[in-house]
């Protein structure tokens, strides 16, 4: 973990009601979806045409997530192997601030360090989750696959029209675009269904789902834009939060 301020730290700590409200296993869970839109916020950013204008708002939303990363690895005290794994992401992250626009076109190779550091982050969250999961409902447990599956595709997404994808494991096959789109549905069909006081909330983050969900699901490069970002991330984080309540 990168070093920070105490007082800075202390704030995100103060600031976060779900940090402190959630067990242990949804903390994994969120370390998981921050690490996710740490990622997308960076490809969006730090785009590899010298003359592009990135939106300073992605800029923000990558500390943030950063630094929510750093108040969870405090409340969980990770194991070294993750807290490894953090730092490295970290490093990229922190190589990628410090070049200059005139040096975008290095922004890739950086870009997929920083995507197989969470890659590998994200598998041993996900397994120090899995030996917590029975201590959850089966509501929250459908709550964090969801949240899980569509930053997945957001991300993704992002990678592709950053065209990074191609030197990274992230990469779908069609079936498994089906597949993904299809649990997704139904992930939203079944919550609805658990959570009837939830139903307007999980309707409307299902038709923005569905208002994008070509572009998520498109096989061809696009050109980066922040709208799949403004779309989704909210989506990942209220499921996250509803988890944790």
């Amino acid at each position: 973990m990168r070093p920070i301020q105490g007082g800075c730290l202390s704030l995100w700590l103060l600031a976060s009601s779900t940090l402190w409200a959630a067990a242990p296993v949804q903390q994994y869970q969120q370390m998981r979806s921050q690490a996710t839109l740490l990622a997308v916020n960076a490809l969006l950013y730090f785009d590899a045409d010298p003359r592009a204008q990135p939106d300073a708002r992605h800029l923000t939303a990558l500390r943030e997530a950063q630094q929510r990363l750093d108040a969870f690895a405090v409340a969980l005290d990770l194991p070294p192997a993750i807290g490894d794994s953090l730092a490295s992401l970290d490093a990229w992250l922190d190589g990628l601030q410090a070049l200059s626009r005139d040096a975008a076109p290095r922004y890739p190779q950086l870009l997929i360090g920083l995507l197989d550091s969470r890659a590998q982050l994200d598998r041993q969250a996900a397994a120090a989750y899995r030996q917590m999961q029975d201590q959850l409902s089966p509501r929250e447990q459908v709550l964090n696959r969801q949240s899980l599956a569509i930053a997945s595709l957001l991300l993704h997404a992002q990678a592709r029209s950053a065209r990074v994808l191609g030197d990274h494991s992230l990469a779908f096959t069609e079936a498994e675009f089906v597949a993904r789109d299809q649990a997704i549905e139904q992930g939203f069909a079944e919550l609805i269904g658990l959570l009837p006081e939830q139903a307007d909330a999980l309707h409307q983050q299902r038709l923005a789902y569905r208002f994008v969900r070509k572009r998520l699901l498109d096989p061809d490069p696009g050109q980066v834009t922040g709208s799949l970002e403004r779309y989704l991330a909210g989506v990942v984080v209220a499921l996250d939060e509803l988890a944790a309540r």
